[in-house]
């Protein structure tokens, strides 16, 4: 008997392979629970630590780091908003905000948690009716613009410290540029790479290999003009130098200088560190990350852990909270408003679902 469509798609033209935006849901929340038990008592720790040193006539500096820390999240919303955009895709921006909130929070969730955040992000779009191959294009170009931003951070941090010296730097921003340019123009080929996949036949355990490139080939098609490149990467910038401000609001709200020369370092720094760990939101890395940074650019190491302890409570324990509880609202939505295509879009749509039916009756036939 055959498979019905039902089974192989959503109603909204979800792959049957992605799993259902409900599941990741659930596991987000489990992950929030049991994170968050795990964590209870060193938060409890952390957060006297930080009273301990805090004067009510410094709060207005609260205001600031969260105020700064929401701003960082509509830069991210933003990033994205341009790039669907410019892919045929329209989303109302108040759905754009509760997606990045709601991601952003899965990310300080899970373990690795940028890989799920955006499998559910991806799902979420399609969900919308956004084509799959638009869909994976904006997540992993605002992945890749995200990751030169903070790597750019970086240098720029180092250089104002004093860590390297000019001709250094130099090299490494050509380094940067020229592996940006790089990966752009490898980027451009996957599709070639693709038809190589499916024009060789190596037997049915291929198969997983040969969807992956067939989605990745299909979104490497997409191209951002300069001129929105550009917009992407300034926001994607934004998004990392606000929560930098969040870092630096930390220190006059505990009363302690702020190390002007050190702080955009240790902050790049620490994100490289976290984006490496296989904890929820790199807890540990990043502040070990940021601390050892500190104190290298000659930052007093007791200034440092705490200003590190109350932006980590601010930014993971904060973010966290509100990402799960956009979650839980995203979750309970009885509809979900479709995005706005343009011609183009909309045909890449009535594609790409053609080819879902079409690997689900494959897939029917291998079981079968």
């Amino acid at each position: 008997m055959r498979r019905s469509e039902k089974d192989r798609t959503s109603k909204h033209g979800r792959p049957a392979w992605l799993p259902s935006p409900r599941l990741l849901v659930g596991l987000a929340v489990l992950a929030a629970v049991v994170f968050f038990a795990f964590h209870a008592s060193s938060f409890t720790h952390e957060a006297r630590t930080v009273l301990r040193h805090f004067k009510v006539d410094r709060l207005p500096w609260l205001g600031v780091a969260v105020a700064a820390e929401a701003l960082s999240f509509l830069c991210y919303a933003f990033v994205q908003r341009a790039l669907l955009i410019e892919g045929g895709a329209r989303l109302p921006r108040r759905d754009i905000v509760s997606l990045a909130v709601a991601a952003t929070g899965l990310t300080n969730l899970l373990p690795g948690g940028t890989a799920p955040s955006s499998g559910w992000l991806v799902a979420q779009y399609r969900k919308r009716g956004i084509p799959m191959p638009l869909a994976l294009w904006a997540v992993l170009a605002g992945g890749f613009a995200a990751t030169v931003s903070v790597l750019l951070l970086t240098l720029v941090g180092a250089s104002v410290a004093g860590l390297l010296p000019p001709l250094w730097i130099g090299v490494c921003a050509a380094a940067l540029v020229a592996g940006s340019i790089g990966f752009i123009a490898a980027v451009r080929h996957l599709d070639t790479v693709d038809r190589w996949f499916r024009s060789h036949h190596h037997g049915r355990s291929d198969r997983l290999l040969k969807r992956f490139s067939k989605r990745i080939g299909d979104a490497s098609k997409f191209r951002a003009p300069p001129a929105v490149g550009a917009r992407v990467l300034i926001l994607s910038v934004g998004n990392w130098g606000l929560d930098v401000g969040c870092l630096i609001a930390a220190f006059p709200l505990l009363n302690l200088p702020i190390p002007w020369r050190t702080v955009l370092f240790a902050y790049a720094f620490a994100q490289i560190a976290g984006s490496l760990a296989p904890v929820p939101g790199g807890i540990g890395f990043v502040e070990g990350g940021m601390v050892g940074a500190f104190a290298l650019a000659g930052t007093p190491v007791g200034d440092a852990l705490l200003a590190t302890i109350l932006y980590r409570l601010i930014t993971t324990l904060g973010v966290a909270g509100v990402g799960s509880v956009m979650l839980f609202h995203l979750s309970r939505k009885k509809s979900t408003p479709h995005a706005v295509l343009s011609p183009a879009a909309a045909e890449l749509d009535k594609q790409s679902e053609g080819e879902d039916e079409s690997e689900g009756e494959d897939e029917q036939h291998l079981t079968a």
